[in-house]
């Protein structure tokens, strides 16, 4: 797991980034940008511990995600916000998706839940903390109008929940990894999206 976890301070430096892009275009104080970069980078960790019982949630009782945090928030202040949502954004975003579903997956499928559990726990961990993030600044959530983002990710973890009974932790995880994060990145690309529906 030491290589998901690699991956997933890559996803806590690109989610916390996105919260404080966000809140720089909301007009936060400083305060708040930090505020918001931590929220959108740990808050589905947490709800995630919260909801499965597992006790005191991990951000508040491992203290390395910090430094990626205010890195993560930091240079967003630092360039005023004029770097936008860019190919390598987004690659580095994609990998912490992949990672955060995959670990959040395997640790759900090690504590015996069943298969409606495990998809809410590696779900809300991937995508928790950026709904937050809307809800907060009063918009829309991105993840149920633009992108295959979530999508990605439930397909990717119902490979690894098919395949790790077969095939062991450390294969099923690599598969579903590049699955998500090729799909994820594949329509990013070819600007693919889900049908809007709209009213006749």
């Amino acid at each position: 797991m030491y290589d998901i976890a690699l991956l997933e301070y890559l996803g806590i430096f690109a989610f916390a980034a996105s919260g404080a892009y966000v809140a720089i275009d909301e007009k936060f104080d400083l305060f708040g940008i930090y505020m918001l970069a931590t929220i959108t980078a740990m808050g589905g960790g947490v709800l995630r511990d919260i909801v499965t019982n597992v006790g005191i949630p991990l951000f508040f009782s491992n203290y390395t995600t910090i430094p990626f945090i205010i890195l993560g928030a930091t240079i967003p202040i630092i360039l005023r916000g004029k770097v936008k949502y860019n190919t390598l954004f987004v690659i580095i975003d994609a990998i912490g998706l992949s990672a955060f579903f995959v670990s959040s997956g395997i640790k759900a499928i090690e504590r015996g839940h069943n298969l409606m559990l495990f998809l809410f726990a590696a779900s809300i961990t991937g995508v928790g903390g950026g709904l937050l993030r809307d809800i907060i600044t009063n918009r829309k959530p991105e993840i149920f109008k633009t992108d295959i983002y979530c999508v990605a990710g439930i397909l990717g973890s119902l490979l690894l929940w098919f395949l790790y009974p077969v095939m062991g932790t450390h294969v099923a995880q690599h598969i579903s990894l590049i699955t998500i994060f090729s799909i994820r990145m594949i329509c990013y690309m070819k600007k693919l999206n889900l049908p809007v529906i709209t009213k006749l």
